[in-house]
């Protein structure tokens, strides 16, 4: 039946178009025709907006809706919904929205209702669904409320949306860190799914068997196991309508040690986001439980590492230091010269260095002292002081020349033996000569430096010099570094001291101003004898805790008749 206002009201509108179609005359509206004004003008407001709208009018609240609104009659209500009772339209949440209708209709005043839940059967299912919506009155000509404007959004989206997030969140919150068992991981991550609206079931199968370790929610269905099955033998993920299953790898090689089932709710729709939402949740829990186990077998492999590696380094070092007191020895008996030597290790016991002394009479009478530290704290570095120390001694005793000339042969030799950057060392090699044509008992030492700390000389009347120099090139660096002599008269009484870093170093302090303390410590030590400076000087320079090894020579000239004393505190 053709109308007027109606076609034009409706003109626009698919939806409209359908409702040209309706038999009116047979509902309880009547025709369009006969339409009171007011209800026309509800009618134009509704198709002439894309908002989406419904409206209900008469005793029957016989169902009127625009394009917008369509969507949210699902598959199986539109266009039946046109031209009949909104009670036989939504009869299955009538009990949700009757009251509201109800209300609006007795009181004239609108409602508003925030997200609310609604478990719709639009589409041939109990589907899950929210809304956003407001009731307002519609009146007729007379004033009176005869109808319902329902102004909606539908929110389904968003809410399960924001609920999906929450869950990832909830399980990322209770992942356990550590690994003692799979049921023990399993435990608060099955707590936290089964609470959630998205998910039907939850199941944790260990591979073996496969068995169920943990479950929670729905009975298995009868495919779950065989999707667990295949999931464990060919480690790949499996998803089907309604339900993933993920295989958890172990992280060492292809092995599979569980897998993960997810069912979902049948009041949503398995749609791509809901089997994207499932697949990222079982890949999180999935993730999470191989990276604490392959963390846990890594823990389990760096301890029996570490008690291997302690057990190792413990015979390490005992091999070390043995070999280090091994090379230590007394220094020998030297006419006009009393020598003293001293070796303390580091507090550390087995942090063993390369420190090392040696003094030595040379074929043509002159004396030799040297002091050296191989870098490293290790058996290697024991094993290279070694070395080195030979190296010096066989040419010093051998070669006759003067220090730097041998130290620029042991240069060499460390190169030509192919010692490596395990020999690279500080050194200082001084030889001890009688002054020529001199009756005083004056003697010159003469000195070179590969990179060691500077000698300290306490003359007879207590003074203390620092003979500072140009330190050359540490060992086994460059065998062509052009290394230098220095010189320097010693007299009766005079006391040389030489040192490795132990007794000076420190990170507090810088090493002019450790190298200036020592000196004031050793000063005025003349008349001590030369095992109370020792202990002077270790006392005045170290606090309980000796962070490295410390080796000292002192020599100090004396009159030829005095008898000698070689000592080894």
């Amino acid at each position: 039946m053709k109308s007027g206002w109606f076609d034009e009201a409706t003109a626009r509108s698919a939806v409209g178009h359908e409702a040209r179609t309706v038999a009116w005359e047979a509902t309880p509206l009547g025709p369009p025709d006969a339409w009171p004004e007011s209800l026309r003008h509800a009618v134009r407001l509704c198709f002439s907006t894309r908002f989406p709208v419904m409206m209900v009018w008469g005793p029957d609240l016989t169902l009127i809706y625009n394009d917008g609104y369509r969507e949210m009659l699902g598959t199986d209500k539109h266009p039946a919904a046109l031209g009949a009772s909104a009670r036989v339209v939504w009869a299955e949440i009538w009990d949700d929205i009757g009251p509201l209708f109800d209300t609006v209709l007795a009181t004239g005043e609108p409602t508003f209702s925030n997200d609310m839940y609604l478990l719709m059967n639009r589409s041939g299912y109990a589907e899950e669904t929210y809304f956003t919506f407001s009731y307002s009155p519609l009146t007729d000509d007379d004033g009176r409320v005869v109808g319902v404007l329902d102004i909606a959004t539908e929110t389904t989206r968003e809410v399960v949306n924001q609920r999906r997030l929450a869950v990832l969140g909830e399980v990322h919150g209770v992942l356990p860190a550590t690994f003692t068992d799979l049921r023990t991981f399993a435990e608060p991550v099955v707590g936290v799914l089964s609470a959630s609206a998205d998910v039907s079931r939850v199941a944790v199968y260990a591979a073996s068997g496969p068995e169920i370790v943990l479950e929670a929610g729905a009975a298995a269905g009868h495919a779950e196991l065989g999707l667990v099955v295949r999931a464990l033998r060919s480690g790949r993920r499996q998803v089907v309508p309604g339900m993933v299953v993920k295989p958890v790898r172990s992280g060492q090689g292809s092995g599979v040690i569980a897998a993960l089932v997810l069912c979902g709710t049948p009041v949503r729709p398995w749609d791509a986001d809901y089997a994207r939402f499932m697949v990222v949740l079982a890949k999180t829990v999935a993730s999470a439980l191989r990276d604490v186990v392959q963390r846990r077998a890594h823990d389990d492999a760096l301890r029996f590492r570490a008690v291997h590696s302690e057990q190792e380094r413990a015979r390490a070092a005992e091999v070390a230091l043995a070999l280090q007191q091994a090379v230590l020895t007394d220094p020998p008996q030297l006419d006009g010269l009393e020598v003293v030597v001293h070796y303390q290790p580091a507090a550390a016991e087995r942090d063993i260095g390369g420190d090392w002394y040696d003094a030595f009479r040379t074929r043509d009478g002159a004396t030799t002292v040297v002091i050296g530290d191989v870098i490293g704290h290790d058996l290697d570095a024991a094993v290279a002081m070694g070395q080195v120390r030979a190296l010096v001694r066989a040419i010093g005793y051998d070669s006759q020349e003067t220090p730097a000339r041998v130290l620029e042969r042991v240069d060499a030799a460390i190169d030509g033996l192919g010692l490596g950057s395990s020999a690279t060392a500080t050194a200082l090699v001084a030889r001890v000569e009688e002054a020529a044509g001199r009756q005083d008992q004056v003697r010159t030492m003469r000195w070179s430096s590969a990179g060691h700390l500077p000698p300290i000389l306490v003359r007879a009347d207590g003074t203390c010099e620092i003979l500072r120099v140009r330190n050359d090139l540490l060992l086994g660096m460059d065998p062509g570094a052009p290394r230098r002599d220095h010189a320097v008269e010693i007299g009766p009484g005079d006391t040389l001291m030489l040192y490795t870093d132990g007794l000076i170093e420190t990170r507090d302090d810088r090493l002019r101003t450790r190298l200036e303390k020592l000196a004031g410590v050793l000063e005025g030590t003349h008349a001590a004898d030369l095992r109370t400076v020792v202990e002077t000087a270790l006392r005045g320079m170290l606090s309980d805790t000796v962070a490295d090894d410390v080796a000292i020579v002192l020599v100090r000239s004396v009159p030829a008749r005095r008898s000698l004393q070689s000592v080894r505190p």
